[in-house]
């Protein structure tokens, strides 16, 4: 199922989300004018803007929703900086006190959204059409284009205010449509139109009026601060300069340093003044914590994913009133399916066995029973009910749930990377996928203590190499500790902690630049077999560009031990590659075709040919072939040691299955079926030629076919035993403990980081992929905004579906 929308007939729809208080009565409304919406009859005649303010005046002159106003707010963007986003929606509904009033569209008071086009139907982004082969979401360019631009701004609201929900009202000229926007999809009403049924849509205002702010999709554990609270006061005096922070520089601590045992690096703080200098809101935000919960205080998010129907995941620099301390703060909508464990769970297991290298877990829990409800409607509107576990299903090891007092009513095409990723989830051909049912999300909090620097900041290979080769030993020690594998090794989860360590001789303080495998949100137990009713988390799980090219090419496959040290060596390549000197002259161009590219064949998404290449087939660091890249460093020592072992593997493992299946055509079958008699060559169609001339050319080979025997693509034992190195992580561990103590005339580390390699304004040299092609070209496979498809290109998933290419994920 690639799409994400639900359509709800008006009645059902108000009902569901509209209920009216208790001993309210659906005859107590108001008395509404009939010519109420008369002004805006005349249709095609009237400009967008024109519809916008008669629209707004309608509504608000009329007071049909008591206690709210309608605001235009499409003159200039918000003051709150969004990066590169200038939106600036048409008009939104907010509470009578807090309506803007310079033009601006104020997305952190924003209650319901408001939407105008000025064409039906042809800017609907929904069609009505009943047909057996119609589609809800229309495929028609000015349609998608138009429902990417609603994406857009939801995920604005929701990336600024903490939401559950989000409801918007789209009118398009003549007609209107009511939506409700939340982390599975959204669910729509039929269009109808408010001049011709005025009633209808006063009555929806009106009872829009009598909700709770709950009940209107905002999340009651995070509460808004504002200057004269006392946390918000305390926010700007812990974001002020303390003289006892320590500076994060790698370096050997002078006497006169202050050393604290838990010390506060200038960097978290500066991280933290960032976010309270802004003009985001503030928030005092819940998290369970055992029975209870604690509070954290947070601005804007240091980290968010970028997409709606995913799991949203946010990451805050947070103050910790229990604790009195910084913390990293991650929200997302965690995928709700039974036999999944929070993150919290596992990590809780990871610090309990020990695991360095790893998040020190301080709490975590779902957040009030809040789950997404676009499922349950898709699924009560379908013929037979999905074999999906229902929303209440319990985890092996439940998180925390933070209860909820009362019940609830409920990418650029650039390679510069920034803080926003994106979050997309496998669509495979397995109960649970979409082919079935939308996927449930239920909201969920987790804190951990370390507030970490990203991988791009290491200071030299040398370094690089150390923070890699900590992430390898965590990974290490949670194979072997507790049975689990991370199934997500990539450039963002693997990050840089700065701490203070002490001399193994003299006990001398220094601040050192560790190593940190962040977000085990994805892990598993290791070979943990899939069980055939229960669906879980899809098994081509990761991040594209940085999965292993057997992750790529077989779908489904268990992740393995040699799949995720893979996995290292690309983050080694791509931070090696784009930020240390080397003889690669394109290294954007390499970048690009390495790890964005894919092969597109019989509708499944797979390795692009250069990584193929480079590990598989070559198994040496080259452009192409003879053309190697060198660094002049140890790290060349590193490649060309590892990669001639991927390649032994993958040569194992093909020689194993190639084994196996000739082993099963040998066994013997029921039912053989008996295959006609096959047509003398004379009879197949175009057969004409003479047998005299084919005879002639026949004796060309004679004495020569002997020669052609087949080639023996058995492994050979130095192979088997270079493949053998990968099944565990000491052999990997040991290379790079030896590129990073080397030190020889021929290769030696340097103060060899430059900068960024790849230019500012570098423009893919591959164009994006129909998803509709039939070819098996290798393309660039970009990393997706998640509402690409919907403005008229192809956005391709991080995690890759079999057949199709979603819309949204």
């Amino acid at each position: 199922m690639a799409h994400k929308a639900v359509r709800m007939e008006v009645s059902e729809f108000q009902d569901t989300f509209f209920p009216l208080p208790e001993g309210t009565t659906a005859d107590q409304h108001p008395q509404w004018p009939a010519d109420i919406f008369d002004g805006l009859a005349a249709g095609d005649k009237l400009t967008e803007h024109e519809i916008q303010t008669r629209f707004a005046n309608a509504i608000n002159n009329s007071d049909l929703i008591p206690g709210l106003k309608m605001s235009i707010s499409s003159e200039k963007p918000d003051i709150i900086d969004m990066g590169n986003s200038k939106q600036k929606p048409d008009t939104a509904i907010f509470k009578a006190d807090s309506v803007p009033t310079d033009g601006r569209p104020n997305w952190a008071d924003q209650l319901v959204a408001v939407e105008f086009k000025g064409y039906y139907p042809s800017q609907d982004p929904f069609d009505d059409d009943d047909g057996k082969d119609a589609k809800l979401e229309s495929d028609a360019e000015k349609r998608r284009e138009v429902r990417g631009q609603l994406i857009d701004y939801v995920e604005l609201v929701f990336r600024i205010q903490h939401r559950t929900a989000l409801f918007m009202i789209l009118v398009i000229n003549r007609h209107v449509r009511v939506l409700r926007w939340d982390r599975s999809g959204t669910i729509i009403t039929r269009a109808f139109d408010y001049v011709d049924t005025p009633q209808l849509l006063c009555e929806i205002l009106w009872r829009m009026s009598l909700l709770s702010g709950e009940q209107l999709g905002m999340d009651t554990s995070a509460t808004r601060l504002y200057p004269n609270d006392r946390d918000y006061k305390l926010m700007d005096v812990l974001a002020s300069d303390w003289p006892g922070d320590l500076a994060s520089e790698d370096r050997v601590l002078k006497p006169d340093e202050c050393i604290k045992n838990d010390p506060v690096f200038k960097y978290v703080r500066e991280k933290f003044r960032e976010a309270v200098c802004s003009a985001w809101p503030r928030y005092r935000v819940e998290v369970p914590d055992g029975d209870g919960v604690r509070i954290f205080l947070i601005g804007p998010p240091s980290f968010y994913a970028h997409g709606m129907a995913c799991r949203g995941t946010k990451g805050y620099v947070a103050w910790d009133t229990k604790a009195r301390r910084f913390a990293w703060l991650k929200d997302a909508w965690r995928l709700d399916y039974g036999r999944m464990e929070p993150e919290g769970v596992i990590l809780s297991k990871l610090n309990a066995k020990g695991v360095v290298n790893v998040p020190t877990l301080v709490c975590h829990g779902d957040i009030r029973n809040q789950k997404t409800r676009t499922p349950d409607i898709w699924e009560a509107q379908q013929p037979v009910r999905s074999s999906t576990p229902s929303s209440t299903a319990t985890s092996v090891s439940p998180s925390p749930t933070l209860v909820d007092p009362s019940p609830s009513a409920s990418s650029s095409t650039s390679l510069k990377r920034t803080l926003v990723e994106v979050e997309v989830n496998d669509e495979s051909d397995s109960e649970g996928s979409e082919a079935y049912t939308l996927r449930r999300h239920v909201h969920y909090r987790i804190v951990v203590q370390e507030v970490a620097k990203p991988l791009s900041e290491f200071l030299s290979g040398q370094h690089l190499v150390s923070v890699i080769m900590d992430c390898v030993e965590a990974h290490r020690d949670a194979v072997t500790k507790t049975n689990v594998v991370h199934r997500d090794v990539s450039s963002g989860n693997i990050l840089i902690l700065p701490k203070v360590t002490y001399d193994e001789n003299d006990g001398s303080p220094s601040v050192t630049w560790k190593g940190l495998l962040a977000d085990w949100e994805l892990s598993k137990p290791i070979h943990e077999s899939e069980p055939l009713l229960r669906p879980r988390q899809p098994p081509r799980t990761g991040t594209w560009q940085f999965l292993s090219v057997g992750m790529l090419t077989e779908n489904p496959k268990t992740v393995e031990i040699p799949d995720e040290l893979e996995s290292y060596l690309h983050v080694l390549l791509y931070f090696s590659i784009r930020y240390l000197s080397s003889d690669c002259k394109d290294p954007a161009e390499f970048i690009e075709s390495y790890f964005d590219a894919y092969t597109f064949q019989g509708g499944i998404y797979t390795c692009g040919t250069r990584k193929t290449h480079v590990i598989q087939t070559a198994g040496k660091l080259e452009v192409r072939k003879g053309m190697p890249i060198t660094f002049g460093s140890p790290m060349d020592y590193i490649f060309r040691t590892l990669l001639p072992l991927f390649k032994a593997h993958y040569k194992v493992q093909d020689h194993m299955k190639a084994t196996l299946k000739d082993a099963a055509s040998k066994l013997p079958t029921r039912n053989i079926r008996l295959m006609p008699a096959p047509r003398p060559p004379s009879a197949a169609p175009g057969a004409r030629r003479g047998a005299g001339s084919i005879a002639a050319l026949k004796a060309l080979t004679a004495g020569k076919l002997e020669l052609l025997a087949p080639i023996d693509d058995t492994p050979t034992p130095e192979e088997q035993r270079w493949a053998a190195a990968l099944q565990n992580h000491n052999f990997t561990l040991g290379i790079l403990a030896n590129a990073y103590d080397l030190d020889t005339e021929e290769l030696k580390w340097g103060d060899d980081k430059v900068e960024d390699r790849v230019p500012e304004d570098y423009k893919p040299q591959v164009p994006l992929a129909n998803a509709g092609g039939a070819s098996a070209h290798t393309m660039k496979r970009r990393k997706t905004t998640g509402v690409g498809a919907a403005h008229g290109g192809y956005s391709l998933p991080t995690r890759l579906t079999q057949s199709q290419v979603p819309e949204e994920l």
